[in-house]
């Protein structure tokens, strides 16, 4: 399976590279738009909103897939038999919570910008059918040549409180950017969970300190 997932992605590395100066013909001739339907929906969605107590309940899910070993540290930490998950949950849902709420937003397969001070575009369909915001990033391979290709690996909230592995692969020239995003996998079982606790932790403390800074947070 590791293998098919390396060689489809870098099959698709292969096809962003291939398309070098394609950035600015992708912004004349981009993908499908979002819809009057779809923006309907985002409407509804946001309408109900997410609130910190979904966030700690959405959390705590994920930590309980976790192993016992990642919380070592906080099991010291705290020292009196205390859950150190329902405490993770508590402590993070009430900060992560402002970030969650403001970058919640329809995530596109295909996106990018061309460099001259535009707004991004977005191309393409949608990747989940439910607004998501990033938690986590790690760079898996980083390429550079006359272009600036990278992979990473993403994972992301969705606001109905599922997570997903996702794979995103760049190319960067001249300022412009396009990124292709595909999904790994619904986050359900321990061997899905791209990012170990401790990697998770600290794309956290980022996350937290820019807010705390009112500025966006840099993942990874």
């Amino acid at each position: 399976m590791k293998n098919k997932k390396v060689k489809t992605m870098l099959s698709v590395l292969a096809v962003v590279a291939a398309a070098g100066s394609g950035i600015c013909y992708a912004v004349k001739h981009g993908g499908k738009k979002k819809t009057a339907d779809m923006a309907a929906d985002d409407a509804a969605l946001h309408e109900e909103g997410l609130t910190e107590e979904k966030v700690r309940e959405y959390l705590l899910r994920l930590f309980r897939l976790y192993e016992d070993s990642e919380f070592d540290d906080l099991v010291e930490f705290l020292g009196d038999g205390s859950e150190p998950r329902e405490y993770a949950a508590d402590n993070y849902s009430s900060q992560l919570f402002p970030y969650l709420k403001e970058g919640m937003k329809q995530v596109m397969m295909l996106e990018g910008d061309d460099g001259t001070g535009n707004e991004p575009f977005d191309m393409t369909d949608v990747l989940f059918c439910y607004p998501a915001c990033m938690i986590g990033c790690e760079i898996q391979e980083l390429f550079s040549d006359r272009f600036v290709l990278s992979l990473e690996r993403e994972m992301w909230m969705l606001e109905n409180g599922e997570f997903a592995s996702v794979y995103c692969v760049s190319m960067g020239k001249d300022g412009g950017r396009i990124s292709y995003r595909f999904l790994d996998t619904f986050i359900k079982n321990q061997g899905d969970i791209p990012i170990c606790f401790d990697d998770l932790e600290s794309s956290f403390t980022k996350i937290i300190e820019a807010v705390e800074e009112g500025r966006e947070p840099e993942l990874p």
